[in-house]
């Protein structure tokens, strides 16, 4: 599957005119870093409902107050640390504002890249979860989506060799993270992040023929 020629979209400055998908996400995941920062209760709330907890055996995971399946989509907005949020708060605005542009500018295509994102985000949750072997691993963060940006924005820039070009280096860190984990000590989400850029590299054609806005 590809995106025809006549679907690409001519690249444009990053930082013009962030679309609106982009800067609803944005808004989001800085502004509850930002309230964490300032209320110690809203920074553990917040946590306890978005922080993805896997229990193995002989593991047991936290009673979340929205129950274990909302964290899956509002893991996006929990972050630990400044590095952390600037990280995905970049890749979100550059790929992310490419694949934006690339849905149009109406609500319809901006809803679709909402979807997606959350789609790829979801994927990537579900895959770190998959693996797990410990008794409890918890797991938050942007990344997910992001990563599936990463993909998404290779497709949007040079079709299926360009998504290739993105996609099969980040996939290739993160495999090299998961091989070297225990030597480094940080703990990594790095199948999330490939379940992410799957998602992504597969999913976005789809949805760009679904929602993309064209104005006549």
């Amino acid at each position: 599957m590809s995106v025809p020629e006549r679907d690409r979209v001519p690249e444009q400055p990053i930082f013009n005119s962030v679309p609106t998908g982009v800067a609803f996400l944005l808004a989001g995941i800085v502004g509850v870093y930002l309230l964490g920062l300032v209320s110690g209760d809203f920074l553990s709330w917040s946590r306890a409902v978005g922080v993805v907890f896997v229990a193995g055996e002989g593991g047991r995971a936290p009673t979340q107050p929205f129950g274990p399946y909302l964290p899956y989509l509002f893991h996006v907005y929990i972050h630990f640390g400044l590095f952390h949020v600037a990280m995905n708060s970049a890749i979100l605005l550059s790929a992310g504002s490419a694949v934006g542009k690339a849905f149009g500018s109406g609500v319809k295509g901006q809803a679709g890249f909402l979807v997606f994102f959350f789609v790829c985000s979801i994927i990537g949750a579900i895959a770190h979860a998959l693996i797990q072997t410990g008794p409890l691993a918890a797991m938050a963060g942007a990344s997910t989506g992001v990563s599936g940006l990463i993909a998404a924005a290779g497709w949007v820039r040079g079709g299926y060799k360009g998504m290739l070009a993105l996609a099969l280096p980040w996939i290739g860190i993160n495999i090299l993270i998961g091989l070297t984990d225990t030597l480094v000590g940080v703990p990594i989400g790095w199948m999330a992040h490939i379940g992410g850029t799957i998602a992504g590299a597969v999913f976005f054609p789809v949805f760009l023929a679904v929602f993309r806005h064209r104005q006549y």
